[in-house]
């Protein structure tokens, strides 16, 4: 007992010295933070330890660890699968505020840690601990922070934009921690769920997966929900550089607040665009979250008088902001976001749109444009645009140059397209090294000002998506060009099958959803309730994995594999597990289509596949002139005749993509990642009520089996 408590008392004052190191570093590279005598206490935001204390006690007190080990480079892929790894995997731990600005000079990084600049040859592995839990914005761990600012920085303190409401959180922090590690990292992240009453996954947006599809994290496809007070230890390399990022795909919690940035690194030596930069810091990247004021449960399926649409009230941008009313009336006095950055240099800056309404939203920076290098997870050439415009779940990688006058610049998110009259809105501010205070510009509202001109615009909302949108509004995805070239076959004539992707909706009955005796899943929308549907299909999910227990779900729940056709979609209610299966090695064309005509503020919605990312030849809109079962027609003349559009040999590509209202989208995929892979609108709404699909990529006998122990579930249906 005296050994434990001293080893212990020894592991407090390591804590105390590695905490006190830690935040004269950050005092040193920011000296304003020491003006005054200022009270240090609103710096323990930035405690590089947090969490770290008790998981080391244990480890020490149980196993006696190497924490102090020098040798970080790697734990065999074998090893984690392991339940008693702990002793071999906490040396690997890292810390949750990588993005908080502490790290920003490598010198300052922990010893173990996986964001760092990336070496040829050079892996690591990353070891993250996940604690999923109910939480609160302004609550007890922020003090008094509405009246005293730097209590807001207290640990576990999470601000938003300063309205109380019941969060959903990774470690206590909104956004969750960001994951930035180099290209052939190994992830280990053990999921714990601490949600009562909840199961949940942690979905690896943008990561496709190859050598590790059971931990793609969708559940009743991938894997079984990891319900309440399981661990789930997700385990993948790191294997392609780019922007991802991860949350959670069941139910409505990425809503509320489970999402988080991941950033792969390559070495400079091997980015296409290092010569557009000087600076790639941890602290550059930016997650986007619209925001409400009620849990995103409170409007599923939906209120008819009362908050009747679910739409954004506000924006918070990398976690925070402040509640503004519609007029410009601050309601709460919470800390903003801030970027440092010195004159002369030029940043590469990460964003990330961890949205989930029916809108997208358009970021500036006041007096700085941009040069995108980055569409989702693949470089781009560069391609310098005024602001961005983004839909849920897309990320864009810009480098932003830092030539203008030492100053603070205002950044602002804000709402565009159906959801203008919300009149929703955030801000942050680009700090020049040298400049105190707030800009000198007065702040943006929502109105477009000369402070907040959108330009010049990548991807405007609901364009035509011709040469003309793209002079007067901006381009359009395949307007932009890809750092490497596509694969000879994926720029053939003709693919060597097509699918079809009708997104829209199927409007019920008062007789059929609540007199015939079915509980059909149903969005209740300011008018009729409606299902949400693919190919005139609203998706339901398998109760058991179809990827790891093909063989537990019932085939008469799968629907027909020749589907239905399109002059029928949305005539009568269809309700099945939506498989759409193609043959691996082909190239398949995918022809999404928005079944509505076009309008100008209607909505967009926001298209996502797993596993892949996706060729962008073509976007346009439908003609409206006809009804949709002949501008379907026309639309598949066009797709098989020769008078397409060329194929450029370095076609752009995205993992997720917005389709025009009343438009159309046509990509293509080499089917090289056989399995089960997850397709929908990423719009939360939209998705939980039926807008998705599973596509299966070749045979089920040739998928590999799950890893030994993988969880299993299904229905309990014993015979009395």
């Amino acid at each position: 007992m005296k050994t434990i408590l001293f080893m212990f008392i020894l592991v407090l004052i390591e804590e105390g010295r590695a905490q006190n190191a830690v935040r004269d570093a950050y005092n040193k590279n920011n000296p304003q933070n020491r003006k005054n005598g200022e009270d240090q206490s609103q710096y323990e935001a930035f405690d590089n330890y947090k969490n770290r204390l008790a998981y080391t006690v244990v480890d020490r007190g149980n196993s006696q660890a190497a924490a102090g080990s020098n040798n970080y480079e790697n734990v065999n892929d074998g090893e984690v699968s392991d339940s008693g790894t702990a002793g071999k995997l906490l040396p690997f731990l890292q810390v949750d505020d990588i993005d908080s600005g502490l790290y920003d000079d490598p010198d300052d990084l922990p010893q173990n840690s996986c964001t760092r600049p990336c070496v040829a040859g050079q892996t690591r592995t990353c070891y993250y601990r996940f604690a999923l839990e109910p939480y609160s914005v302004m609550g007890k761990a922020c003090n008094d922070c509405l009246n005293n600012m730097t209590q807001c920085f207290a640990r576990g303190c999470v601000t938003a934009d300063g309205f109380e409401k019941a969060i959903l959180t990774i470690n206590r922090r909104m956004p969750a921690p960001s994951i930035q590690v180099c290209q052939g990292d190994l992830i280990v992240a053990d999921v714990k769920n601490l949600m009562p009453g909840r199961s949940t996954v942690i979905h690896w947006h943008g990561l496709r997966q190859i050598n590790a599809k059971f931990m793609d994290g969708v559940p009743m496809v991938t894997q079984c929900p990891i319900t309440e007070s399981q661990i789930f230890r997700y385990t993948f390399r790191a294997e392609e550089p780019g922007l991802d990022f991860y949350h959670s795909h069941d139910g409505l919690q990425k809503v509320d607040g489970i999402v988080g940035s991941f950033v792969i690194r390559q070495p400079r030596s091997e980015d296409p665009n290092t010569d557009e930069y000087d600076f790639d810091l941890p602290s550059h990247v930016i997650v986007i979250q619209d925001w409400y004021h009620l849990m995103a449960d409170a409007m599923f399926p939906g209120l008819r008088f009362r908050d009747t649409e679910q739409m954004a009230a506000s924006y918070l941008i990398q976690g925070k902001g402040r509640y503004t009313l519609s007029d410009g009336t601050l309601l709460a006095n919470t800390p903003i976001a801030e970027f440092n950055v010195e004159r002369g240099n030029r940043y590469v800056f990460r964003i990330v749109a961890g949205t989930c309404f029916e809108c997208q939203y358009i970021f500036t920076i006041e007096n700085h444009d941009f040069v995108i290098i980055g569409a989702d997870a693949q470089s781009t050439k560069p391609y310098r645009v005024n602001s961005l415009t983004m839909s849920p779940g897309e990320r864009y990688s810009v480098v932003v140059n830092c030539n203008k006058n030492v100053g603070a610049y205002w950044i602002q998110v804000r709402t565009v397209g159906l959801c203008n009259h919300m009149r929703a809105q955030q801000v942050a501010i680009l700090r020049y090294s040298g400049a105190t205070g707030n800009p000198a510009s007065a702040t943006p509202t929502f109105d477009v000002s000369r402070v907040n001109n959108p330009g010049l615009t990548m991807s405007p909302v609901n364009s035509l998506c011709t040469a003309q949108t793209r002079r007067s509004d901006g381009p359009c995805i395949h307007d932009l060009r890809s750092a490497r070239n596509a694969p000879a076959r994926i720029r053939n004539a003709q693919p060597d099958m097509r699918l079809v992707w009708g997104f829209g909706f199927y409007f019920f009955t008062d007789e059929e959803l609540y007199n015939s005796g079915q509980y059909h899943r149903f969005l209740q929308s300011p008018f009729d309730p409606v299902g949400s549907t693919v190919n005139g299909v609203v998706n339901m999910f398998p109760p058991s994995p179809i990827l790891s227990q093909f063989s537990d779900v019932p085939k008469n729940i799968i629907c027909p594999a020749q589907g239905f056709r399109a002059d029928t979609w949305n005539r009568q209610h269809r309700e099945c597990v939506n498989v759409m299966k193609v043959p691996a090695n082909s190239v398949v064309e995918i022809v999404a289509i928005d079944i509505a005509n076009h309008d100008p503020a209607g909505i967009s919605h926001a298209i996502h596949l797993h596993g892949y990312d996706m060729y962008v030849l073509e976007m346009g809109v439908m003609n409206g002139n006809v009804p949709f079962n002949q501008s379907y027609v026309q639309l598949m003349n066009y797709l098989n005749s020769n008078n397409r559009r060329s194929i450029p040999v370095d076609v752009v590509t995205k993992d997720t993509f917005p389709l025009t209202s009343g438009g159309y989208v046509v990509v293509r995929i080499l089917t090289d990642n056989p399995g089960y892979w997850f397709f929908h609108c990423h719009f939360a709404y939209h998705l939980d009520s039926g807008m998705s699909g599973i596509l299966q990529v070749g045979e089920q006998n040739t998928f590999p089996s799950p890893p030994a122990g993988f969880p299993k579930c299904g229905d309990f249906l014993p015979i009395p």
